[in-house]
């Protein structure tokens, strides 16, 4: 079995995925970082997400992502952590789904604010809480529908969260 995190930018996808991981024993893939190293096999160039979406825009990014979500779809035991944006591309849901189970860690505008200025996280949504909650709402309802369940990630600590996945998952 497979299990997909999804969620908007610092949800805490990938810290959760890495304690899931240590949980159960299975291992942890990053899309980003195969979004990362499948534009470096192509154009030699080693770039973060940030910058190919900003090379390529969005419509040669969402095609590069499918491409490495498609490269993903043998894979076997693994936790999954994808991009914010990744579930907002049709093709990408199908993906997901064929994937494994699907995961949403939800958080709160204001939570995900707070750890966006933690990390130094740039805020490329918008520069303002209110785009950013205009993004938030965008997003919400297309990650509870295509998600299998859904985690409230605003207090958990990765460890909590980890052990909630795991534990509703198993029911």
């Amino acid at each position: 079995m497979n299990i997909v995190l999804i969620g908007f930018a610092s949800s805490g996808k990938s810290v959760t995925a890495a304690a899931l991981c240590g949980r159960v024993g299975m291992r942890h893939v990053d899309l980003d970082r195969v979004v990362e190293e499948r534009y470096e096999r192509r154009t030699g160039a080693r770039l973060s997400v940030r910058q190919i979406f900003g090379e390529i825009g969005s419509g040669g990014f969402t095609a590069l992502e499918n491409d490495a979500l498609k490269s993903l779809s043998e894979m076997r035991d693994t936790v999954l952590s994808t991009g914010g944006r990744t579930p907002m591309d049709a093709a990408n849901r199908e993906c997901l789904k064929s994937i494994g189970r699907i995961v949403y860690l939800r958080c709160g505008v204001g939570v995900i604010m707070e750890r966006m200025k933690q990390k130094g996280t740039p805020l490329t949504m918008g520069s303002t809480p209110e785009e950013i909650k205009k993004e938030f709402d965008k997003r919400d309802p297309i990650y509870a529908a295509l998600a299998d369940i859904a985690v409230d990630n605003e207090y958990f600590t990765p460890d909590e969260a980890a052990a909630e996945i795991f534990r509703r998952l198993s029911s």
